[in-house]
């Protein structure tokens, strides 16, 4: 690796420039800023092929935005990269990248199988020796204990992790990224990545690492790039380096390393957490108690139970036994704070922060706002200076205090969710993975605060999947095994090879075990398709539909006959294909409230040409509602409008150009197309039967193609799809055209009941076009829907409307009734298990993704 400009910047070494060839990955003055932010300022740099480099520096130095830029996330302000002599904008179909992010990249709501379909394009599959390809994947991988039907999100995080860079390292791609890859990874999955990179060198590849583990970096690369507030102040090749020199580098001034602690809490010292039969998911019966200033460290081969455990100790998750803090039982997790327990997940971006919230914000939060009466007030003063001073303690790079948190670098939001927790000075502190994604320096911070408040009184829990931090930082060491307590080292007994030996002997057991079950239950598994169809739902719209049947002939025996399912079918048709318009759009985590007045104005405008046949209206209705779908396409993907905020626009819109066009209802619709749609096989309208062709393509389509397993995934995560590749803004867009001609029909449906041009004539679709979808079974935060609950609950709907006068109810009962239906929908879909749908938790984190 060579740079090709010289660098400049407080404690740079100086660098001559060097000729180039062109080959490789070449960084020409690349630059990029967020807001006053320098990330990159005029990073030169040569990442040849077929070597491992190494691409360190201090958080928020700007290795991710690096990252981010080859990837094609982010765009240089200035400056450009090439790969082979080729700018990379320029290459995007003869250069292939893949990336390992930092926050990871599948898709928690799809399945293994389904997120290996999105990344790993079918010409680079493996070929299948009598199993799936995905299968084959996995075991080359040493995975042969996922299951390809597992859903991602039902896997622990190290598991997760190995996943993705098993997918990435099946592509064979030119170039490939690891952000912080094995921070979550313990010693046997460390080792293995670290292979797979020296393997894809061999082969060509260039490999860039990205970490903040220097004994990794010091054992894989051949090279070194050193960044350090966006500038690239040092190169050196791996031999001969030291990690003294590397720090010194990266922090631009010698750091003070972190010593074990000698003066540890006495036998005496009193018990301040204590859980006895704990028992949670994959985890216990166990239990522990930590003495007032102890520090315990939880350890073991990953996804042993450890998070499990200390969540349970936090009160989340507690399946059995009981946690006592300071002689307070703990019997629920929303206590935890109140009798003296602060957790810290390891899922800073949805758990231990909120990312929308200033730096300050999220201090206060912690140290002030969730504590006394409501109408306490916040000195302003007071709080700027107390977040400033914790900022500052912890060395936070930051533009502002009053920066949103989720804009930081992963390890500076580390540094915030920690800082403010110590700050509180908790009688226990339960910290999952401390100094994931942190750099050398600021491990060393979070170590000497973490032992100041053990000092202090405070019993402290912490997990982690290395060793050396176990050995530095705990006075005790619990290791696990399949959620079991195997080993207990303490004192002179906590040493780096003593963890490793208990880790290794756990991790032995693990996999005879599973060896075991497997060879008694057999394995014959195969790749599981996740579907977007809920078959819970179709039996309870079917229930609904028979008992109101049945209820409606026992009231009235004209309710229950054939010409009457006939007359409610044809009512249903503007219902159906309205709701099979809005799902595409809701499929990708969008909303369109302006399908009723594209279905109005289209009437109208059909209403001009009495003369043209019914294949043309019916052409013309699907190629004018294609056109007012793209024109919210171009709002909200072009425009970047909030989807909800610009279909409200053209709603006006699309409703005010109808009655300009018709001021009042007029203008006779041909008849033919009444005719035409009239007509049926076996009492059932053949329009009807068109549209249940419709969706059943339409589902077949979202659930056996890759377009629609990339459409669900854009609609899961689009911040997600858009890392594994998927081209986010084509099938949002995509997806409001395809409404809007399905809305084009729907209005063909409603003009031949209407008869005449009337622009109001789709207003009453407004909220039934959303409702049905989700009574059908679809998400309202993206990712699943199904055209046949579409139609299933169109026909629900409007056997209510129709069973109205049978009983002499109000009119408007049909609308309470719709109304109360899509509640209890999406009552259930929230309340469902994560692992099968989860609604609300769904709806919550997407929208922090989306707006952080």
């Amino acid at each position: 690796m060579r740079p090709t400009g010289r660098n400049t910047g407080p404690g740079a070494v100086a660098i001559e420039p060097a000729t180039s060839d062109g080959s490789g990955l070449v960084a020409e003055g690349v630059t990029k800023t967020f807001g006053s932010t320098t990330a990159l300022n005029g990073m030169s740099a040569t990442f040849a092929r077929g070597a491992v480099h190494g691409l360190i520096g201090e958080n928020g130095s700007g290795k991710s935005t690096f990252v981010k830029i080859v990837a094609g996330i982010h765009r240089a302000d200035a400056g450009l990269v090439r790969f082979d002599g080729t700018p990379l904008t320029e290459a995007a179909d003869g250069v292939r990248i893949a990336c390992v992010y930092q926050d990871g990249s599948l898709i928690d709501e799809l399945t293994v199988a389904q997120n290996l379909d999105l990344i790993v394009e079918p010409e680079y599959r493996p070929a299948a020796n009598g199993t799936s390809w995905q299968r084959a994947v996995l075991d080359a991988a040493g995975l042969g204990g996922i299951d390809p039907a597992s859903r991602i999100g039902d896997l622990p995080n190290n598991e997760k992790r190995l996943v993705e860079i098993a997918a990435v390292l099946a592509r064979r791609t030119d170039v490939i990224l690891f952000d912080e890859s094995t921070s979550s990874l313990d010693e046997t999955g460390v080792a293995w990545v670290l292979d797979s990179m020296r393997a894809a060198a061999a082969r060509g590849a260039c490999v860039i690492f990205v970490t903040h583990r220097l004994h990794e970096v010091l054992a894989v690369t051949s090279d070194i790039a050193i960044l350090r507030d966006g500038v690239l102040v040092a190169e050196l090749p791996t031999a001969g380096a030291s990690t003294d020199e590397l720090v010194r580098y990266m922090a631009g001034r010698e750091v003070a390393a972190f010593t074990r602690r000698s003066a540890t809490a006495g036998p005496d010292a009193p018990v301040v957490l204590e859980g006895r039969g704990l028992r949670a998911a994959s985890c216990g019966p166990i239990d522990l108690s930590v003495r007032r200033g102890e520090i315990v460290g939880i350890g073991g081969a990953a996804g042993n139970g450890q998070g499990e455990l200390i969540r349970a100790l936090a009160g989340d998750g507690l399946d059995g036994g009981t946690v006592v803090v300071d002689g307070v039982p703990l019997r629920r997790a929303e206590a935890a704070v109140d009798v003296g327990a602060v957790f810290v997940s390891s899922d800073r971006r949805d758990e231990s922060l909120s990312g929308l919230l200033s730096i300050r914000e999220n201090y206060t939060l912690a140290l002030g706002a969730s504590s006394g009466g409501w109408w306490r007030w916040l000195p302003r003063r007071r709080e700027v200076a107390r977040a400033t001073e914790l900022a500052d303690a912890y060395d936070l790079a930051r533009g502002s205090i009053e920066q949103p948190v989720g804009t930081l670098s992963g390890g500076n939001q580390q540094k915030v969710a920690v800082g403010r927790a110590v700050a509180r000075e908790p009688k226990a502190l339960l910290i999952e993975e401390p100094t994931e994604g942190v750099d050398v320096r600021s491990r060393f911070e979070i170590y000497r605060s973490l032992v100041a408040v053990a000092e202090q009184g405070t019993a402290v829990v912490f997990t982690s999947s290395d060793a050396g931090e176990l050995r530095l930082l705990a006075d005790r060491v619990v290791v696990l095994a399949r959620g079991r307590s195997v080993a207990e080292l303490s004192g002179e007994e906590v040493t780096e090879e003593a963890i490793v030996h208990a880790f290794s002997t756990a991790k032995e057991q693990q996999e005879e075990r599973r060896h075991r079950e497997e060879r008694s239950a057999g394995r014959a598994r195969r790749p599981g398709r996740r579907s977007t169809l809920t078959p819970a739902t179709f039996v309870l719209l079917g229930m609904l539909l028979a008992g109101l049947w049945v209820y409606g002939a026992y009231r009235d025996s004209n309710f229950g006959t054939i010409g009457n399912l006939s007359t409610i079918l044809q009512l249903s048709l503007p219902l159906v294909l309205a709701a099979l318009a809005q799902l595409p759009v809701l499929l990708v985590g969008e909303i369109d409230a302006s399908i009723g007045s594209t279905m109005g104005l289209i009437v109208v405008l059909l209403s001009f040409f009495p003369e043209l046949s019914p294949p043309l209206l019916i052409g013309l209705a699907v190629a004018a509602g294609a056109l007012l779908g793209a024109v919210n396409a171009v709002l909200v993907v072009r425009l970047r409008i909030t989807a909800v905020i610009a279909t409200i626009a053209t709603l006006g819109i699309f409703l005010g150009v109808g009655r300009i066009l018709r001021p009042e209802p007029e203008g006779l619709i041909n008849n033919d197309l009444a005719t035409l749609l009239g007509q049926g096989v076996a009492y059932i309208p053949s329009f009807f039967l068109v549209a249940v062709v419709l969706a059943i393509a339409f589902d077949l389509w979202v659930n056996g193609t890759r377009a629609g397993l990339r459409s669900r995934a854009v609609g899961y995560s689009e911040a997600r799809a858009s890392q594994l590749g998927v081209r986010t803004p084509f099938f949002r867009a995509a997806m409001f055209v395809v409404g809007g001609a399905i809305a084009g029909l729907g209005s063909v449906a409603l003009a031949a009941q209407t008869g005449i041009g009337d622009p109001n004539s789709g207003s009453g679709y407004l909220l039934l076009s959303i409702a049905v979808p989700v009574i059908g079974g679809a998400l309202l935060t993206g990712g699943r829907g199904s055209a046949i609950g579409c139609v299933l609950g169109a026909v629900f709907v409007a056997e209510v409307q129709n069973f109205i006068p049978f009983v002499d109810l109000p009119t408007g009962g049909y609308l309470i009734a719709v109304g109360v239906l899509t509640i209890v929908a999406l009552t259930v879909s929230a309340v469902r298990p994560p692992s099968a749908f989860g609604g609300l938790g769904l709806l919550i984190s997407k929208e922090r993704r989306k707006h952080a």
